[in-house]
């Protein structure tokens, strides 16, 4: 199991600060079948701030793949977390210009849990406890009293923490690196 923790994730921000996004993770799925299951057409990697219409690009990640899209949020949308995750893990974590945000971990075609990351202590899903041992290591808050102290602590960053709840999850680590060079990318319009 991974240790990460939210500073192993700080080089996102740095990378991506501003950025509305979806980061999805899936296990032992490489890039171009990842794309293929959602039904986005794999074209040789490109720059997604250039490309329009709901960009989406996967790149090779370790233990599987990671799929980064430019102002979207198909990564948490109940048909692709059916579509990527069967034999499978997958998660997603979700940010937009609002401040809307959303984690999602699935197994097998079914959403286990779910929550936003500043309110962790509203969780939904078939199991949405399972993730609870992991979440309570990473410092989160699980109960309503416990996520307004944490709102409330410069240090702690939400989206950084699931990012490496979302590794711990699936098992998929990614880096700077592999985000700077995606294998393949194209539109997830039509899943919206």
């Amino acid at each position: 199991m991974s240790g990460a923790t939210a500073a192993d994730y700080a080089w996102f921000d740095e990378e991506y600060e501003g950025w509305p996004f979806c980061l999805t993770l899936v296990k032992d799925v490489d890039p171009e079948e990842a794309l293929r299951r959602i039904g986005v057409t794999p074209l040789p990697g490109m720059d997604l701030e250039e490309m329009s219409d709901f960009p989406i690009a996967a790149c090779p990640a370790i233990g599987g793949t990671a799929l980064l899209e430019y102002n979207g949020f198909a990564g948490t949308l109940a048909e692709v977390v059916r579509r990527l995750s069967p034999g499978t893990v997958m998660a997603a974590v979700f940010l937009n210009v609002n401040a809307d945000q959303q984690f999602v971990f699935a197994a097998d075609g079914r959403l286990v849990t779910g929550f936003e990351p500043d309110g962790s202590d509203e969780r939904w899903g078939d199991d949405p406890d399972r993730l609870l041992p992991q979440m309570l290591d990473l410092g989160m808050p699980t109960k309503d009293e416990e996520a307004d102290a944490a709102l409330d602590d410069d240090d702690y960053d939400p989206i950084l923490t699931v990012m490496a709840l979302a590794e711990r999850a699936t098992g998929v680590r990614v880096t700077r690196e592999h985000l700077r060079h995606p294998a393949f990318a194209g539109s997830a319009a039509h899943l919206y």
